[in-house]
């Protein structure tokens, strides 16, 4: 497990709005996951410090709160000319961080399936560092944990493991081995997206490799992008594939993604098992310290991000399903009358809301499913059918 530090200091003149560090530093918390900052009255000026794995971020004491519902958002430009530093004529800024991850340098960047020149660049490579194995506890003694502490499930091999979004606010990804089957669980707080995917490859000679990724310090429509420390290649979350390198193109099998609180889980899995708080890393994981609960009561995004389509609250939450080249969205508040039932080429996906989140119910195999802002499902899939109130 990669767990560099990095020490440096770099003061950094920022405007109104500018993210700092991974996340803004500019709600009710004063804090970030990654770096600590000290913004002045006009939140014009930062000094970013990166911490390193043997110390704390200190993580305000607000409570999580539920996604912001804002008004109707205009639709992004469209993609166009390669991008400096700056705004261009659409209005898109890049953001690339002094210190950040050198893509060129740290990847394999072949066969790009995304513009390359639309990465946003803020942190160092493994920076947020991934989780690979961690410890599990029974749910009897994950005491620690509230019983509305929102969790993803992850389901093989006849067993069951919670995987707390507390702690992978910390880490994004979670390699995990569950009944004997190699999986992933991923979270993306700035999407509150998440996906369970194999991390069984097969590759073209017929063999198949077991694929273990990390946090790249990059995003692309807001949402992170990981990388497998096989290739080098980037992978995106909510698009669901490789973007680079030698898989580009490619999927993994993904498991249905069902996102529901700890109490759900210990009703429905008496015998099922918890990622534990003891990760090797220094962080808070007190699920009373949410650092991104400013973020969710916004309806801002940190950084830019092209194609947002305007039918809905970029914040509003719900699942998003992709099938043989289609795609759907269901938001909340349709998930929240009844399960509703999507007939996709593979076919049907029976998706519904739980105390905590979304539940994918029944979905065939080939179909790909997660939890997402309404923002970047829009910005991955611009030709996604809503399927809204009615």
């Amino acid at each position: 497990m990669n767990r560099s530090i990095v020490s440096r200091f770099v003061p950094v003149l920022l405007p109104v709005g500018l993210v700092v560090g991974y996340i803004g530093v500019m709600g009710g918390t004063r804090s970030c996951p990654m770096c600590t900052g000290i913004v002045d009255s006009t939140l014009k000026i930062a000094h970013i410090k990166t911490v390193s794995d043997t110390a704390v971020s200190g993580a305000g004491s607000t409570a999580g709160a539920e996604p912001g519902h804002a008004g109707k958002q205009p639709t992004g430009a469209k993609p166009g000319k390669t991008l400096a530093d700056g705004a261009d004529a659409g209005g898109f800024k890049l953001q690339r961080r002094p210190g950040s991850v050198d893509l060129k340098k740290e990847y394999d960047l072949s066969n790009p399936q995304i513009p390359i020149d639309e990465i946003h660049t803020l942190l160092p490579r493994d920076a947020i560092p991934a989780l690979v194995n961690p410890k599990l506890e029974s749910a009897e003694a994950a005491d620690w944990l509230g019983d509305d502490a929102r969790v993803i499930v992850v389901e093989a091999g006849g067993e069951a493991v919670a995987v707390p979004l507390v702690i992978l606010n910390w880490h994004e990804v979670a390699n995990l081995t569950v009944g004997g089957e190699p999986v992933a669980a991923t979270y993306c707080p700035l999407c509150d997206s998440a996906t369970v995917f194999s991390r069984r490859l097969k590759k073209k000679d017929g063999k198949t490799e077991t694929l273990e990724f990390g946090v790249s310090g990059a995003l692309y429509n807001s949402n992170v992008l990981m990388y497998d420390r096989t290739d080098k290649g980037l992978w995106s979350q909510v698009l669901m594939k490789a973007v680079t390198g030698p898989n580009a193109g490619r999927s993994l099998e993904m498991n249905p993604i069902r996102v529901v609180s700890f109490g759900s889980f210990k009703s429905s899995h008496p015998d099922g098992r918890v990622v534990s708080r003891d990760t090797g890393y220094a962080r808070d994981y007190d699920p009373k310290h949410q650092p991104y609960a400013w973020y969710f009561k916004t309806d801002k995004t940190l950084v830019d991000v092209r194609g947002v389509g305007g039918a809905m609250a970029k914040k509003t939450l719900g699942v998003g399903i992709e099938a043989d080249g289609k795609a759907w969205f269901v938001p909340q508040s349709r998930l929240e009358a009844g399960p509703v039932t999507v007939k996709t080429p593979l076919g049907d996906v029976v998706v519904s809301w739980t105390d905590a989140g979304v539940s994918v119910d029944k979905a065939p195999e080939g179909v790909h499913t997660a939890q997402s802002f309404y923002f970047d499902w829009s910005a991955f899939y611009p030709h996604t059918e809503i399927l809204s109130d009615g």
